[in-house]
């Protein structure tokens, strides 16, 4: 089985990635890494992350990127968004030193579903993760949605684009 693991940057796909290729016993395949550094800070094609994947894909992967929902493969058999409260995200952001435009843009993504809409419209398997109570509870969610025996949480942080809006200004 491979797995694709979105969300918008910053909410934690590389972490989970790691503790549950570990637990599953899975491969993970890092677009970021194949070509060349994360994806987010430089532009990249759709052609080139299924060109990536083609070269890279084993079973029992968990293919890592915050546009690996874009990979237009068959072998993909469920997409896995992992979501963050915007309010935590800007922070993550914050810390890693990205721009006031550029974390304004991924916490807005992020709170009107961006990620989400994305892969849903994929055709594919999708379950939300809501990361912003930590990483265990996510890896739990995430070995039982590949299992077959949980289901993704509903996420909403639409509400809070007004305070974002205010906070980011």
């Amino acid at each position: 089985m491979i797995i694709a693991l979105t969300g918008t940057p910053g909410t934690g796909k590389h972490t989970l990635a790691e503790k549950l290729s570990k637990k599953m016993k899975f491969n993970v395949i890092d677009l970021g890494k194949a070509l060349g550094g994360r994806t987010e800070e430089k532009e990249v094609t759709i052609r080139e992350i299924n060109r990536a994947f083609k070269r890279l894909k084993k079973d029992n992967s968990i293919v890592v990127s915050h546009l690996s929902h874009f990979i237009r493969s068959k072998d993909i058999k469920l997409i896995i968004v992992l979501r963050t409260d915007p309010e935590l995200l800007a922070r993550r952001l914050k810390k890693r030193g990205y721009s006031l435009l550029k974390i304004y843009d991924n916490v807005m993504f992020e709170a009107i579903d961006g990620a989400y809409m994305e892969a849903v419209s994929t055709g594919k398997s999708v379950f939300q993760i809501d990361n912003s109570g930590g990483i265990g509870r996510c890896v739990e969610k995430a070995a039982a949605i590949i299992k077959g025996t949980g289901k993704g949480d509903s996420v909403d942080f639409s509400d809070k684009i007004i305070k974002i809006e205010k906070m980011l200004k």
